[in-house]
């Protein structure tokens, strides 16, 4: 019986701490909330951010990625900032729908590609992380390589 009586008094305690720190997260954000960490959308007074991504091997035999953007602008040293940010911030890489890194420019070296067709994904985020999102859809661009 103490056994069980211990048991249920770890559970709670456990179940207290949990919900408690849960709570404590910045990364938390009200369900009721436009612009939330996953998701900004873009006010319509602003200009609308696009990108485009371009895939070319190199000389070295590895692939270079290129990316194109109007009314964006890149700003890593405001990286984390918990404001959104409609037309600056950073972007995420994405090779076979797996992010790979995040990008601060418009380069970056892709190295060699695994053997067959290869999905490059390229997303806008605001300086607080949350993707960039006008009509519903996210700013993004892709292409796909058959190496």
């Amino acid at each position: 019986m103490k056994k069980i009586k211990s048991f249920f008094v770890f559970l709670i305690l456990f179940l207290a701490l949990f919900l408690y720190f849960i709570n404590q997260n910045p990364h938390s954000h009200s369900a009721n909330s436009e612009n939330t960490h996953d998701h900004i959308i873009i006010p319509e007074s602003y200009p609308i951010p696009s990108i485009k991504v371009l895939v070319t091997q190199d000389h070295s035999d590895t692939w270079l990625l290129k990316i194109k953007t109007n009314n964006f602008q890149f700003a890593p040293e405001k990286v984390g900032v918990n404001l959104p940010s409609y037309n600056e911030g950073h972007a995420h890489l994405y090779i076979n729908e797996k992010k790979i890194n995040r990008l601060y420019g418009k380069y970056y070296n892709l190295g060699t590609l695994k053997e067959g067709q290869n999905k490059i994904k390229v997303s806008l985020h605001s300086n607080n992380h949350g993707a960039l999102v006008h009509s519903g859809e996210k700013i993004e661009d892709s292409t796909t390589i058959d190496n």
